[in-house]
């Protein structure tokens, strides 16, 4: 794991963040880029190391996927929650016990800067708040099985439902309702499968830990989802273009654009999908959430 990164003051934090979110994608980030943003030397130079070390800027300086995914993501929080996870992780690993103080975290970061664990520090917790990482709430305890089966059955019944639901779209000509049902349909079967430990892969900070699952549901944006799915062995990564095109399919006929698939497209939309759900269910097994969870119901017939 690369050392953990740090500003030399958190107020840069939320600029940082802002320049990602608001300014012009450059080809290349460079010092000279951050200057002209606004950062001067040698405050500059130590932002462009800081997007380095987040995962945000490649060392030749071109941006990354996750730089894209933050720029775009319609909940941004979420995908922060990801960079701080891969960043600091072993601070996030110190506060899942209890809520650590500074001089707690300073000693786990003074493994990778001895002489700047402070900042490293000052950094994390600018992040978690930026990211409405809550430090001092105890995590909530796993519930009980019981009440995971329950989650996971309801989302295999969503699946079913938006499945129908987007047939019956495609049938009235109402395409674009239909790339949108049946992707929710896809993520429901996703997020059923993704059950394991009372849905932890989705739980990743403190201030998930507490939501109910409809809540994770609803923060995890389609990109994250589909990096989870590729994490967790549930589909294979030859299979992610396939997947970022249904997910780019369904973000198009949901915003107010002038995207208008015809029925041919859709059904061959809906038919991706229930192909990309059979291959999901087979990678995990047959069974969503576990052992002991209710089998996948088995899919509508593929639509004509």
């Amino acid at each position: 794991m690369a050392a953990m990164p740090y500003v030399h003051d958190p107020k840069h934090v939320p600029r940082v963040l802002g320049l990602v979110a608001n300014a012009t994608t450059p080809a290349t980030v460079t010092v000279e880029h951050l200057e002209a943003n606004g950062f001067p030397e040698p405050t500059a130079a130590q932002v462009w190391t800081f997007l380095c070390g987040l995962g945000l800027v490649q060392p030749d300086g071109r941006p990354t996927a996750r730089w894209a995914e933050y720029r775009d993501a319609d909940e941004p929080v979420a995908v922060l929650d990801a960079v701080i996870r891969d960043a600091y992780e072993p601070l996030l690993e110190l506060a899942e016990g209890a809520a650590p103080s500074d001089a707690d975290l300073e000693v786990v970061a003074s493994s990778d800067h001895p002489d700047h664990a402070d900042l490293v520090v000052s950094t994390f917790r600018a992040l978690c708040a930026r990211a409405g990482i809550d430090l001092s709430t105890p995590v909530t305890p796993v519930r009980s099985r019981r009440d995971v089966l329950r989650d996971v059955s309801e989302l295999l019944q969503r699946s079913v439902t938006e499945f129908e639901q987007a047939r019956q779209c495609l049938a009235h000509d109402l395409m674009r309702p239909a790339h949108v049902a049946a992707w929710n349909s896809f993520a429901a079967l996703a997020f059923a499968h993704l059950a394991t430990d009372d849905f932890a892969p989705l739980r990743i900070n403190r201030r998930r830990a507490a939501l109910p699952v409809a809540e994770l549901v609803r923060i995890v944006h389609g990109g994250e989802l589909v990096r989870l799915l590729i994490e967790h062995d549930l589909i294979p990564t030859d299979d992610r273009v396939v997947v970022d095109q249904l997910l780019k399919g369904r973000n198009d006929c949901a915003h107010p654009m002038a995207f208008e698939p015809d029925r041919t497209a859709t059904a061959a939309y809906l038919s991706s999908i229930l192909t990309v759900s059979s291959r999901l269910t087979d990678a995990a097994g047959g069974d969503a959430g576990g052992d002991a969870a209710p089998s996948t119901p088995p899919p509508p017939t593929t639509p004509r």
